[in-house]
């Protein structure tokens, strides 16, 4: 097997505006209660001598877990589905043994029995007792003792995303010692702040394992570059941490205040990798107030953080490079909060495949551009990795604006409160975006001000109102469909919905005098949770519709984690932050495969994506708060995990879909990317592979082109607790207008064993071009488990290759055609029409936006394109290397109506049956980082009218539903250069699409 060698390199970005982790609520020591009112009281006193309350627990199994391997003593494990019989000789028996071997334990640390609060030995085996800290010590490192861990100071939860995935209730995976003990988590992202104490070694973590030393393994500490880089020796919780940017440091190099090291520029790495595998029971506070304690998904879990991306971004030859770096060290998971537009597989996309392969499970965003359709970055796009969207969790950390006239507005915050200060509208000061330097410090200064959300960060806002002497913000959303987040601001701030945003305008418009004060630190409810975020993107999959995308959603919202308190364009001396983006609900997705990893560490990557998959909820409501969400916005649905011994649960899901490597290599060859060595992919077909993207062996089901009807085919294995035989039976949510069957219908399995079906979708009376949505489950005959899928399907009419190629002056093509219905039918040449380029030099745009107040001919060129009579148009631009040009397409409304943001410069913009217009090209220099950069955008607008050098020599004359022909075609008379023209597809219901022919002549 061979690989294509060359790759177009892609501009990877963060996911998030901010992008937070996954935080999770444990309890903890001295945090305090929470008061009605929401803000924190007191904690417990402290006790005298520097004593703790702990908890001990031995190594010596409980009488619930007993085997009778202590000779002399019967077991006491109850049978399955008896309880423990406590009253029992043998129960008395080892209890007495359980309890002697405390006391003498006690006795060896001086303990006293007065000291000692608890024993237990019927679900746990070990004692509770007030001592300090020299006995906690000498207790970890007595033979006989598994864990001594910190009494907690159980309140309110302050996160709640722990409940959301089903973490905190009886019986959890946590509570029965799933916790990522042992596993590794790489994080590549922005770098890690090592001394935050959701990584903090207490003692307790297993050795970690030796790491490649071929580069520096922990490095910390350049403070030749950056005087706030203080050394740090790496632990057996932050077991190595690497820098990764060699390219990004040749281009670009390192800013005076960005650390040259391992070191978070700006709190992202450290908040995705909190989320997954921060320590439990950590003490959080914001602005100085007091946020409960947060825990990572898998606090036991060990962690390796890879610095990929500098403060602009990325090169994907540093990411690949950290993502072979993290195979070499032998992480078990990666989380990968990173994307850019979707695209063709990049190297980055290639090292995780291999990575896949490698037994290595991956989380990546599925990006924060919807909630457009088709909206999904890559590499989130590919079917090897596991893509996660965003959603809300029931806890709101809120602030409520209360204003000279009574009235009160609730919104998100984190900040202090602001007693009543002149309330002014931004509007009337210099912008109501708030833009920093555009706001008059005469009318600001002093003053609340009320901003509007939209072109410049969400936290920039707040900066200009603290620039210009303001002393609070009130931030309105556009619509009442959009979140509410809790961004670490430079002032006092809430963020509110659009209608008590224009009420607060309006109140200021017919007021006097106008005051605002704001009430901080309170806690409130998300009443739709779990709701989609707005920004999360969205489905269908731009590249490969066939594979359904997000896979699944996640807590993204208001997610409590760690920061760095050097945060570049950032409020600093903040340890934590709740902050939202997909690259927040992402590392809940790898934590969670980590406990996985440890429950089944014979598990495949895509057994443990299958699983968590199949077994989503589906109670999720849509960005509107009220609409049911689809498979596009949630893939499967909302992740819960459930508990380690529940049937049924992540842990349990009775069945999974498994895949390989050389399944994703298959699909790579029907996709004809040029990737896969083609003799290879005959060896694969030849194999019994399949090239169709649509009978990858996927959880989901879709079919993007059901030409009347469609077959794909599916195989589950059984990993059922039970060790004989599981019959399952098929049951089908139809999508709406097509009938849809299951053969086999009912499949019986012992463990390891698989089994094939067929799932077929005929179009009934469903419109053509519309996804409809359904499910397929298959249910085990005790109803232990119900293993679901989404499917989705999308009708045609008919099915043709979207393109032919030829060359030459005169030359000839054929064109394959399969009908979808019974009616009339016509074919008809359009063009050929030859390319009409336009060539110049851009440079480089300081600020990386378009548009942007800073925008100029030098990094922002525009070209005019009067379009008239055309039935296709595109635009492309491609140059090889690392430079960075973006398309940009507006109407001639000035409004952007299509983008190509791919990294390097790769860009295509197509436009089918446009609207007479003159349309603007915007050529954005995203990055060009050295001298400027010369580049021909080429341009073809093929006639909607038929005629032209093309000819159609044959064709069908009618359709009939199932039935395939061909369309000959041909042309001459072309002189050198680059051609391009369509067959247009008519049939009853008029035009019905286009197979673009390319031509290119010598």
């Amino acid at each position: 097997m061979q690989f294509n060698t060359h790759f177009f390199s892609r501009r990877i970005r963060l996911v998030a505006s901010l992008a937070l982790t996954a935080a999770m609520v444990v309890g903890g020591s001295g945090a305090g209660i929470a008061s009605t009112d929401g803000k924190q009281a007191s904690g417990p006193p402290a006790l005298a001598g520097g004593k703790k309350s702990y908890i001990v627990l031995m190594e010596s199994a409980p009488l619930v877990a007993y085997e009778g391997d202590i000779s002399g003593l019967p077991a006491t494990k109850p049978a399955r589905g008896k309880k423990l019989d406590t009253n029992s000789k043998a129960a008395q028996k080892y209890q007495a043994h359980l309890l002697a071997k405390q006391e003498k334990l006690m006795s060896s640390a001086g303990i006293s029995p007065s000291n000692v609060t608890n024993s237990y030995t019927a679900a746990l085996n070990g004692f509770s007792a007030v001592m300090t800290e020299a006995q906690r010590l000498s207790l970890e490192n007595t033979k006989g003792v598994s864990r001594v861990m910190e009494d907690a100071w159980r309140h309110l939860d302050t996160d709640a995303s722990p409940t959301f995935i089903g973490l905190t209730e009886p019986a959890s995976v946590w509570q029965t010692g799933v916790t990522g003990e042992g596993v590794i988590v790489g994080v590549i992202d922005s770098g890690i702040w090592p001394e935050h104490p959701s990584f903090a070694d207490d003692g307790s973590y297993p050795d970690a394992p030796a790491l490649d030393d071929s580069r520096p393994n922990c490095e910390f500490g350049n403070t030749t570059h950056n005087a706030n880089d203080a050394p740090f020796e790496c632990n057996n919780k932050l077991i190595g941490a690497r820098q990764m940017i060699d390219t990004y440091r040749f281009f670009i190099g390192a800013d005076p205040e960005e650390f040259d090291s391992a070191r978070d520029d700006d709190g992202h790495g450290t908040h995705t990798a909190s989320t997954a595998a921060g320590n439990a029971g950590v003490e959080a506070s914001m602005f100085g107030i007091p946020r409960g304690t947060v825990s990572g998904i898998a606090p036991r879990a060990h962690i390796i953080a890879y610095k990929g991306l500098g403060t602009l971004g990325g090169f994907t030859s540093d990411l690949a490079r950290a993502i072979d770096q993290a195979v070499a060290d032998g992480v078990d998971v990666i989380n990968y909060s990173i994307g850019g537009g979707a695209s063709e597989p990049g190297v980055d996309d290639i090292a995780f495949l291999f990575a896949e392969a490698a037994g290595v499970h991956v989380a990546t965003s599925a990006g924060n551009s919807g909630p457009g359709a088709s909206t999904l970055g890559s590499p989130g796009v590919m079917p090897w990795m596991t893509t996660v969207g965003a959603n809300t969790q029931t806890r709101f950390m809120q602030g409520t604006v209360v204003l000279g006239n009574g009235s009160e507005y609730a919104g998100a915050s984190i900040t202090q409160g602001l007693p009543a200060a002149p309330l002014v509208d931004a509007e009337f000061a210099g912008g109501d975006l708030c833009i920093p330097g555009t706001l008059d410090a005469n009318i600001v200064a002093g003053k609340v001000v009320l901003c509007r959300r939209g072109a410049i960060a969400r936290v920039g806002k707040s900066q200009a109102v603290a620039m210009a002497g303001g002393v609070g913000t009130i931030l309105y959303n556009n619509s009442d469909e959009d979140n509410l987040s809790t961004d670490n601001h430079a002032t006092p701030a809430v963020h509110i919905d659009q209608t008590p945003g224009l009420a607060i305008k309006d109140y200021i418009a017919t007021t006097t005098e106008p005051t605002a004060a704001i009430i901080g630190e309170q806690s409130g409810e998300w009443n739709s949770a779990p709701s989609m975020a707005i920004f999360s993107s969205r489905g269908p999959n731009p590249i490969l519709p066939d594979i359904l995308k997000p896979d699944i959603t996640s807590v993204g919202f208001q997610v409590l984690a760690g920061n760095s308190p050097f945060p570049i364009g950032g409020v600093p001396g903040e340890l934590f932050q709740a902050i939202g983006g997909t690259s927040m609900s992402s590392p809940h997705v790898a934590g969670a495969f980590a406990l996985i990893k440890q429950a089944h560490p014979d598990w495949t990557p895509a057994m443990a994506r299958s699983a968590i998959m199949t077994t989503a909820s589906q109670g999720v409501v849509d960005n509107d708060r009220t609409t049911p969400a689809g498979p596009f916005a949630m893939g499967a649905g909302h992740m819960e995990l459930g508990n380690k011994g529940h049937k049924g649960s992540a842990f349990q899901p009775g069945l999974v879909y498994d895949a390989g490597f050389l399944d994703y290599l298959a699909l790579m060859c029907g996709q004809d990317w040029g990737i896969v060595d083609p003799a290879f992919c005959d060896q694969l077909l030849s194999r019994g592979f399949y090239t169709e993207a649509a009978n990858l062996n996927y959880p989901s089901i879709t079919m993007a082109s059901v030409v009347g009807t469609k077959t794909v085919v599916r195989t589950v294995t059984s990993v059922a607790s039970e060790q004989g035989w599981r019959t399952y039976n098929a049951s089908v949510d139809a999508p709406d207008g097509y009938e849809v069957t299951v053969n086999p219908s009912s499949i019986r399995l012992k463990p390891g064993q698989s089994a094939s079906f067929e799932v077929t979708a005929t179009n009934v009376s469903a419109p053509v071009g519309e996804w409809r949505v359904g499910s397929l489950t298959w249910s085990d005959s005790t109803g232990n488990y119900d293993v679901r899928s989404p499917l989705a399907v999308r009708g045609a009419l008919f099915s043709a290759p979207p393109v032919v190629t030829g060359s030459g002056a005169e030359g000839s093509a054929s064109i394959e055609v399969t009908f979808g219905y019974t009616g009339s039918y016509s074919a008809a040449p359009h063009g050929l029409v030859a390319d009409a380029p336009t060539s110049d030099n851009i440079g480089q745009d300081p600020d990386q936006t378009y548009p942007s107040p800073d925008d100029s001919p030098v990094g922002v060129q525009k070209i005019d394109f009067p379009i008239a009579g055309a039935g296709f148009v595109r635009w492309q631009l491609a140059i090889p290397g690392d430079d960075d040009i973006d398309l940009f397409l507006e109407n001639s409304g000035g409004n952007i109506i299509a983008s190509s943001t791919n990294g390097g410069t790769d860009e295509l913009i197509e436009l089918f049956l446009p609207a007479d217009d003159t349309y603007t090209m915007v050529v954005h220099g995203w990055s060009v980082p050295s001298e400027s950069l010369p580049y021909t955008l080429h341009f073809w607008a093929v006639p909607l009218a038929p005629g032209g050098s093309l000819s159609v020599d044959a064709a069908p004359t009618s359709a009939t539903l199932g039935a395939t022909g061909t369309i000959d075609v041909s042309w001459s008379g072309l002189t050198t250069g680059s051609y391009m023209g369509a067959v247009s597809h008519t049939g009853d219901a008029g035009l019905m699409g286009l197979t673009l022919v390319e031509v290119q002549v010598d």
